[in-house]
This record gives C-alpha cells, structure tokens and sequence, in this order.
C-alpha cells in the first residue's frame, strides 16, 4: 500500500508560512522615534529669549529725566524730517517792553503752591531777539526759593523754560540770536546754601522751523 505523504508536506508548509508571517517586517511596529523630542525643546528654548527681548523697550520708556512743558521740544525728540530750506529769519519787533511783557506772561505761569511771582532779572529781555528771557522767584522768596524762566520769541511770550521750578537763581547767558545756556545751581549733600558747588548746564534754542523751542542738557537732580 502506497505512503500518504501529502497530509505531512502540508503541514510543514503551513508551518513555514506562519513563521515567515511572524517574523516579516510589515507587522513589526516601528520603534519610537526620538528626533521629535529635541525638535521640541529647541522650540521652547527659542521662545524664551523672545519674550524677555520684547519686555526690554517698555521698561525703558518709562524711565524720564526732563520735564517740559508743551511749548519745549527736547533735543532727543526732535523730529527727524525737517524742511529741505530754512524759512526766511524773523527780523521784527515787539512792541513790548520788559516790564509790560512780564506783566502779560506772568499772569500764565502757574502758582507756586498758592504763592505768586515777581520780576527778578529782565536784563536778558530783547523785543527784537529770536529768543530771550525774564527771570522769575516767587513773591518774597529767598535766593534758595524756586525760580522760573520766562522765554519769549520777538516780545511774545512763549512760556516757561522747563515744567517745574528749581531753587537758586540761574546763570543765563546768550549764545546767539536764537539760543541761550542756562547754569543751575544747587548745594551738594552736605552743603548749605551759601556754599553750594553743584552745577548742570542746559541750553535753549528756538526752531523758526518748527515754531518750538528745543532743549538740551538736563535740570538739576531732586530728591
């Protein structure tokens, strides 16, 4: 009698398909790659320094040093287009004199505190200048008391040098036609008033263009 064969060939074929089938590569699930978790710190890394970056400008802005009032540009802020020719000079008058034009100006110059201002200086007054100047202290003050600089542009007052008072009677001198340096004066710590030392320059220029007056230098320090 013949040998069934068959049935044996079968099964070992079986037997080799089911191996194959397991150890085959298309149902091997891929390993985790690790490239995306590198990929993801570098993007955190990135952010940080852009967030402190752009914190840095607002906190600069917040830092002032001169106060003016609106009638005063300082120098740093002074735009950067300006007209290809420069107007023709103003070469006219005031009709005022010192002390008429004192007694129009003074009446816009806020109060100190609930104390008023008197002429102190109007030597540096000129109805025909670009720019000139009357020296204000308040009413029954001292040489300590606070002092105001009145600016005026051919007699027509313009307003105040700087937004607030300071003490000590300025050294004012003219540059030209159209500017002015101003000294102020102020004890260092541990001085007393008639001895006082400390100084800081300011100038004063008046802009036909602009129809401002420009500031540059600085006012003396408070604390």
């Amino acid at each position: 009698m013949p040998k069934r064969t068959l049935p044996v060939c079968s099964l070992l074929a079986g037997l080799v398909l089911t191996a194959c089938t397991a150890e085959s590569p298309e149902s091997t699930p891929p390993e985790p790659s690790l490239a995306t978790a590198p990929t993801s710190t570098t993007k955190e890394d990135d952010d940080a320094p852009q967030e402190e970056t752009s914190s840095t400008p607002a906190a600069r802005d917040e830092k002032t040093t001169r106060p003016v009032p609106p009638n005063v540009l300082l120098d740093d802020e002074d735009p950067a287009s300006k007209p290809e020719a420069a107007p023709e000079p103003d070469t006219s008058c005031g009709s005022d004199d010192a002390q008429s034009a004192f007694a129009q100006g003074v009446s816009q110059v806020p109060l100190w505190e609930t104390i008023g201002w008197e002429l102190f200086d109007s030597s540096g007054y000129d109805p025909c200048a670009s720019l000139s100047w009357e020296t204000l202290m308040i009413e029954g003050g001292s040489s300590s008391s606070p002092f105001h600089i009145m600016l005026f542009n051919h007699g027509e007052y313009l307003g105040t040098a700087t937004a607030k008072p300071y003490g000590f009677a300025p050294t004012i001198e003219r540059v030209s036609d159209s500017e002015i340096a101003v000294t102020y004066h102020w004890p260092r710590e541990g001085e007393g008033n008639a001895n006082r030392s400390g100084t800081t320059q300011a100038g004063f220029r008046w802009d036909e263009a602009q129809q401002k007056v420009i500031m540059s230098g600085d006012v003396p320090p408070t604390g």
